[in-house]
């Protein structure tokens, strides 16, 4: 395999919700790549289309919409080149990409886990699901990733309630749940919101040092060009369904050149400041 191609190609993507006799296009041939490795930034504000691009790759997109065109291209070095748009709903394939190849981050944590089991049993879960282990084995493993990410006592957390962990925690765990199998890509989906500035700041620097560590390619998904700049390689800007300026984050940051870019620089509460 060519390390120099892109591990991840999305070409002429185009996704479309069906709801009561009337089309809306969400995502209108948007094209991108992430190298292995690289972060790279989608930006925009809400209803820009960006959760729903992130879905896409995952191929869950709500119930009301589905991919109506374009090419998901994840070139894996487990599996080979995986056209993900084009695979079945029912396939093995598409169940091994979800998790195993591609994971996800998602916003609000509480609604990535199940109420009625405990957080430890749901990361051993994802390791079950991917990989052939015994269940004592996918335990110890879940323990160890509970540590490293940063939470103390990780045994004993592992048989608590999503509950009974803070907001800060509970991220963390949903970390632990996406990177246990060594995904090739990570989706962060709004990884930091509802959190405090403090907890905000420990989440981003831990998702930069496991990517280290593992080495996978990150598609972080935000409105916070704060965030852009923290933990980005290369930014994409969507509006209305549409990316319409994309580069490194040096090039977009210091020299936007669409207009709706600018307008999002502008916004930021340090470029009033300076303007005031």
């Amino acid at each position: 395999m060519n390390s120099a191609l892109p591990l991840l190609e999305v070409t002429n993507l185009r996704v479309s919700f069906f709801n009561a006799g009337r089309v809306v296009g969400a995502v209108q041939n948007i094209s991108f790549s992430i190298q292995r490795g690289r972060t790279l930034a989608l930006v925009g504000e809400s209803g820009s289309g960006k959760s729903v691009t992130a879905k896409a790759l995952l191929r869950i997109v709500p119930p009301s919409g589905r991919i109506v065109g374009g090419r998901i291209l994840l070139r894996s070095r487990r599996e080979g080149d995986i056209d993900i748009a084009q695979l079945d709903e029912k396939s093995g394939l598409l169940y091994h990409v979800r998790g195993g190849l591609v994971s996800m981050i998602f916003q609000e944590p509480m609604t990535a886990f199940s109420p009625v089991h405990t957080v430890g049993s749901q990361v051993a879960e994802a390791i079950l699901t991917h990989r052939d282990v015994s269940p004592e084995a996918a335990r110890r493993l879940s323990i160890e990733m509970l540590a490293k990410v940063g939470i103390a006592d990780a045994g004993a957390r592992y048989d608590q309630f999503p509950h009974e962990l803070s907001g800060g925690l509970r991220q963390r765990v949903i970390i632990a749940m996406a990177l246990v199998c060594q995904p090739e890509l990570l989706i962060a989906d709004e990884p930091t919101t509802a959190l405090d500035v403090t907890t905000q700041a420990q989440i981003l620097g831990l998702i930069k040092n496991l990517q280290r560590e593992f080495g996978c390619a990150v598609l972080l998904i935000t409105h916070d060009f704060g965030v852009v700049a923290q933990m980005a390689d290369d930014v994409a800007v969507m509006q209305r369904g549409e990316i319409v300026e994309r580069g490194s984050v040096r090039q977009v940051l210091k020299a936007p050149q669409h207009a709706h870019t600018r307008a999002l620089l502008d916004a930021l509460p340090s470029r009033r400041a300076r303007v005031a």
